[in-house]
């Protein structure tokens, strides 16, 4: 299964490790350095750090993409991916 982050990019469920809040970035050390290094490695995808960002995905291959979709809204969407993998998994 896939979440959609916005636009065009979707990305596997499974793939997703964190999801953050894009003002987290500018209060916190690490987050700064997690965007400085994928930027650095081009590995930030999506629309970059813009206005419009609202919250930053990353996954187990240390990919991050920016979303105009809150993190809580994120959030959801994976809780209910996850539970629906699970119900499919379960059945089958």
């Amino acid at each position: 299964m896939y979440v959609h982050l916005g636009g065009e990019i979707v990305v596997p469920v499974l793939d997703v490790v964190a999801i953050l809040d894009v003002r987290l970035v500018g209060s916190s050390e690490i987050n700064r350095e997690l965007v400085d290094r994928a930027v650095a490695e081009k590995r930030l995808r999506g629309g970059g750090l813009t206005p419009d960002c609202k919250a930053l995905v990353v996954t187990k291959q240390g990919t991050v993409y920016t979303s105009g979709i809150s993190a809580p809204t994120l959030a959801k969407r994976m809780t209910h991916l996850q539970q629906s993998a699970n119900a499919w998994e379960a059945e089958t």
